[in-house]
């Protein structure tokens, strides 16, 4: 399994500003491209079919399959600022005016240059998120900065599952019972449930319309709807793929609204998960904003949503719910936006900005669907031999009956010529007398 990570340089982030004639250009840097491998660790298994485990995943960098370097330099929104503005902008004036002061003392402007490898997994030190830590306003648990810093082979970072096993129950298998030790999120009423599987396991899948999947990193679950099959390593599969409900916030499913959660509701096609990331103004979306609402890419430029590239897809054997391909891409977003408390705040417009999006890709390997064609003839292999070999028995019956007839009328012939022989050879000898 190969994690993609695509970077956004912003090219024009010095006329940023609400004034500005030009709209903010990005342009996408990447793939850089790691090698994924995923363990399951601290099992604990119980007696009500459930197993209780935490997940560790490995990443390491592949420079052969990446497009640039980890030393690629990017140029972004201060991630830390605007996390630490979004997160205390509901404080007094006075809170927000001294942490402006504090920030601009420390250097910091609304825009950073980073490499791709600060951003993406070693963290970068900063004196803002620093001191942010020691005052408590700041919202980020870490001594350093990166999307996925202190992710990379730790067994507790994900959380602790607890998932079904099938033992009782096999069209349970993989669904998630409980994360972290409830089975509710964050969010709001129905979109705060723990449901849908890990992504490893899954139950059979013969007509099922959608599927759905919990991820830790979002705090949710992710549905995904069927479209059509198709064959893969000589296995016919079903594919599910995302459609513009996945990430719907109430503009196209009512019941979705709880994903606003007394927020302002933006417009479809990007969900808040802000109460998941620490209260970052954390936003996530198909990459490019791929069948979100246009106005996210109409107030910057650089978006090129592409089906075939950005479409979140898995496809399925479906009598064993085995996945024989994967797809899983997602876009990370933050929200700026005007603080007149703020200086660095004051005249920039809002805009969601693209911060990056990644790919998880796998294949299931041809000696793994080899073993599984295998597997899905057996009964009807089981049946061939079954009958055939109950055939073979009654024509071997039928054999033995013709033989067994055919020698007992033989040996009741010999018997009569036996007896006329007897007959004959006895008549001279009774006439002599």
């Amino acid at each position: 399994m190969y994690l993609e990570m695509y970077l956004f340089n912003w090219t024009n982030a010095d006329e940023f500003n609400s004034h500005a004639t030009t709209k903010p250009n990005f342009v996408e840097l990447g793939p850089y491209v790691f090698k994924e491998v995923d363990y399951k660790v601290n099992e604990v298994w119980h007696d009500n079919g459930t197993v209780t485990f935490q997940q560790k995943r490995v990443w390491h960098f592949e420079e052969s399959m990446s497009k640039g370097s980890l030393s690629d330099k990017v140029t972004n929104l201060n991630a830390i600022a605007t996390t630490i503005a979004y997160t205390i902008r509901h404080r007094s004036r006075f809170i927000r005016e001294t942490v402006n002061t504090l920030i601009r003392t420390a250097g910091e402007t609304i825009i950073t240059t980073k490499t791709a490898g600060e951003l993406l997994f070693d963290g970068y030190k900063d004196p803002v998120l620093e001191a942010g830590s020691v005052a408590n306003y700041s919202g980020i648990p870490f001594d350093k900065f990166a999307w996925f810093y202190g992710r990379n082979n730790s067994e507790t970072y994900d959380g602790i599952f607890n998932m079904f096993t099938g033992a009782t129950d096999i069209h349970k298998i993989g669904s998630i019972e409980k994360w972290k030790y409830s089975n509710r999120t964050k969010f709001a009423g129905y979109c705060g449930i723990v449901n849908g599987t890990n992504g490893d396991l899954w139950p059979p899948l013969p007509d099922n319309k959608t599927v759905s999947i919990f991820s830790s990193d979002l705090c949710t679950s992710l549905s995904l709807t069927m479209q059509n099959t198709t064959v893969h390593q000589g296995l016919v599969g079903t594919k599910y793929v995302s459609d513009k409900n996945m990430l719907d916030n109430g503009t196209n499913v009512p019941s979705r609204k709880c994903f606003c959660n007394e927020v302002e509701c933006q417009p479809s096609g990007v969900l808040n998960i802000s109460s998941c990331k620490f209260g970052a103004p954390a936003f996530i979306s198909l990459p490019h904003f791929y069948l979100a609402d246009e106005s996210y890419r109409n107030s910057i430029t650089g978006m090129n949503p592409n089906k075939e590239k950005h479409e979140f897809s898995m496809t399925f054997e479906p009598t064993t719910g085995i996945p024989i391909q994967i797809r899983a891409t997602v876009q990370i977003s933050l929200l700026v936006q005007p603080d007149d408390a703020m200086s660095l705040f004051r005249n920039v417009p809002k805009t969601y900005v693209p911060m990056m999006w990644f790919a998880q890709r796998a294949d299931l390997p041809s000696s793994y669907a080899s073993g599984i064609i295998f597997l899905l003839i057996l009964p009807t292999l089981g049946c061939v031999i079954f009958y055939g070999i109950a055939g073979i028995g009654v024509l071997l019956f039928f054999i033995g009956s013709v033989l067994f007839v055919r020698r007992r009328r033989g040996h009741n012939e010999e018997q009569k010529l036996i007896a006329k022989k007897v007959k004959t050879d006895v008549s001279p000898i009774v006439d002599e007398f």
